[in-house]
């Protein structure tokens, strides 16, 4: 109970529904031993409202930039990177309830409280978080390495990029992703490891771009 109280403190809302911040900090190893929910389908909820909110504030505050920009900044914010340092600053890794030495996600920890927030308080509070956690720290937007290496083979070869999951491993809550990308009838391919398949292709992107541009 202390632990949910110094969460509440940390993170300037106080829940009605003590439950839902049980969950949000409640990993999948710790939830399938006690037969109860995890944070997961918070996580789901949490991640549309964090982009939702993220985008229509970023473009009443950007009204002379294009949708490129508009779309490169939305990821510097909602990117895992960023949202796990949120999580730190929260101080969430030792309130979640988990099962041996898992690492938890912080980042998802912090989309499942999200998540939690607006099931409790409604869009208004969940934004007040987003706001004060998330929107207050000015960043540089994130290069669209996908968009990027998908325009420059169009204009190099007519071609799309194709993405290919070559090999996953480790355990569940660990998962490594080896991702392939390559541009079909070309002596083109990159290949890159990352902790989500999104993660990887974008990292196996920005290579196949490098590649193409020696071209």
């Amino acid at each position: 109970m202390q632990e949910l109280k110094k969460i509440e403190h940390l993170c300037g809302y106080q829940f009605k529904n003590k439950k839902l911040l049980e969950t949000a900090l409640t990993h999948s190893s710790y939830a399938y031993q006690m037969n109860i929910e995890s944070y997961e389908r918070l996580e789901f909820l949490g991640d549309a409202v964090i982009n939702f909110a993220v985008a229509v504030e970023i473009f009443k505050k950007n009204p002379d930039k294009d949708e490129q920009y508009l779309t490169n900044l939305k990821s510097a914010y909602v990117n895992r990177n960023f949202l796990y340092r949120v999580g730190e600053n929260l101080e969430l890794k030792d309130a979640v309830r988990k099962i041996g030495f898992i690492e938890p996600r912080l980042d998802q920890v912090v989309e499942a409280l999200v998540g939690a927030i607006y099931l409790d308080g409604g869009f208004n509070k969940a934004k007040r978080f987003i706001k004060r956690f998330i929107l207050s720290e000015p960043v540089s937007p994130l290069l669209d390495y996908k968009g990027l290496a998908e325009t420059t083979a169009h204009e190099k070869f007519g071609k799309s990029v194709k993405y290919k999951l070559e090999k996953e491993y480790g355990p569940a809550h660990n998962k490594m992703f080896l991702i392939s990308a390559r541009i079909p009838g070309k002596n083109l391919i990159a290949r890159a490891k990352g902790k989500t398949k999104k993660e990887a292709e974008i990292k196996a992107a920005k290579i196949l771009l490098q590649e193409m541009e020696k071209i």
